[in-house]
């Protein structure tokens, strides 16, 4: 076995591919941190400060090079998968998503009409490139949500939402 192959087996590796490579590393890990400082950080000025500078640096770079939001206020479990990075990913601040959830490129996740309501993620969701699942809905574990579908009502586990606006089948 060669020397590069023993390098990839290392555990850093094992990131790189699970979030989409070091863009979605970078995202992931200034997620985590900006999480911290949200709700762990009990220092007032200080958690003042740190989130300051932590949203000037979400919107130059996050924002406008990665082109993602993923905002601290959202809850994310984990072994989030994002096969092709971060890109074009949205997340509204009161989504909730589970564990083992995969999401795709250009994926939102959005508030409706009524305000301060997103979509909660159970485990094992896969949710395809460009869907769009918005408003108070519950996405049950194991359901598959396909490539450009408009979700605006709850899936049932282990079931597949396709088209515009989405059928359950």
């Amino acid at each position: 076995m060669g020397m590069l192959a023993r390098l990839f087996r290392l555990p850093i590796f094992s990131a790189f591919s699970q979030f989409g490579g070091l863009q979605g590393v970078i995202v992931m890990s200034f997620y985590h941190i900006g999480h911290f400082i949200f709700y762990k950080l009990r220092i007032p000025v200080m958690q003042q400060i740190c989130w300051i500078i932590y949203r000037l640096v979400e919107l130059l770079f996050i924002r406008l090079l990665f082109d993602c939001e993923i905002p601290a206020q959202c809850h994310i479990g984990k072994g989030l998968r994002l096969p092709h990075g971060p890109k074009g990913i949205v997340i509204n601040p009161y989504t909730k998503i589970d564990d083992n959830v995969t999401i795709f490129h250009y994926v939102t996740l959005g508030q409706n009409k009524q305000p301060k309501t997103a979509p909660t993620i159970e485990q094992g969701v896969i949710i395809g490139a460009g869907a769009k699942l918005l408003g108070d809905i519950k996405i049950a574990s194991s359901a598959k949500i396909g490539a450009n579908a408009v979700v605006l009502q709850d899936v049932p586990s282990n079931s597949t939402a396709v088209g515009v606006p989405a059928q359950i089948k």
